[in-house]
């Protein structure tokens, strides 16, 4: 039997409810890694963790809004009290709508600017503080955690019809370049994930007419956020890695 890789290692994920993130969780647990699952519909990441669970590692589900730093600051808090550490932190919640900028209302706009990339400056803020006193806790060159922020393909080309989804899914990749950077002394890395369309509901309900035999799978994510949370990934910090 296969040993588990990332045995002992606790990790947050955000928008882990279904799709991506839920596969993230999965995957993750399967190598070892004790799941904080989170979600605004606390449903649904209960249901991830009963699957975390029957995979044979441990979790907790947490109703959380990304957008408020008071339920971001209780995330944090309600992981430290139950596993004592965060050693990985996958930034995945997300919104699109798929409509010209010219009917974009403002409310649309905040909207998916806030839950994409605002989420993601709120929860790593909150997280650093603890993987940074693990490094200095640890004293050794093992790594102090991981940042995954999932960003897109529409984070590097953008798309008619997904101007705001694509502005916050850029801002994304400007993000982990600078956070990691800032981070590097400290041991923890920081990525920017950018799949093409994945087979999810939310690409679903903006694309009802696609051909979705063509798109990946959210496994195919998970594979590759397992991947960048091993230990001895050779793939540099800050890197913008495509899943195409």
């Amino acid at each position: 039997m296969k040993t588990p890789r990332l045995m002992g290692r606790v990790a947050i994920v955000t928008g882990a409810g279904r799709g991506i993130g839920r596969a993230i969780s999965l995957e993750l647990a399967k190598e070892g890694a004790k799941i904080v699952a989170v979600s605004k519909t606390i449903r649904e990441v209960r249901e991830t963790v009963k699957q975390v669970k029957c995979s044979g590692s441990d979790g907790i589900a947490l109703k959380v809004d990304v957008t408020s730093p008071k339920d971001v600051k209780n995330m944090v808090k309600k992981t430290v009290q139950k596993f004592k550490r965060i050693d990985i932190l996958v930034n995945n919640a997300g919104v699109a709508i798929y409509k010209p900028l010219i009917h974009t209302t403002e409310k649309e706009w905040n909207e998916i600017i806030k839950t994409n990339l605002e989420g993601i400056f709120l929860c790593s803020r909150e997280v650093l503080p603890v993987m940074i006193a693990q490094c200095s806790e640890e004293n050794t060159d093992e790594i102090a955690g991981v940042i995954i922020n999932i960003s897109s393909q529409a984070g590097k080309h953008g798309f008619s019809g997904l101007s705001a989804y694509s502005a916050s899914k850029f801002g994304v990749i400007g993000l982990t370049e600078s956070l990691a950077e800032e981070v590097a002394d400290y041991n923890i890395r920081v990525y920017a994930l950018c799949p093409r369309g994945v087979d999810t509901n939310l690409y679903r309900s903006l694309f009802p007419h696609a051909d979705t035999s063509r798109l990946l799978k959210p496994r195919d994510v998970a594979k590759k956020v397992v991947e960048l949370c091993l230990p001895n990934c050779p793939i540099e910090s800050g890197s913008v890695v495509d899943v195409l």
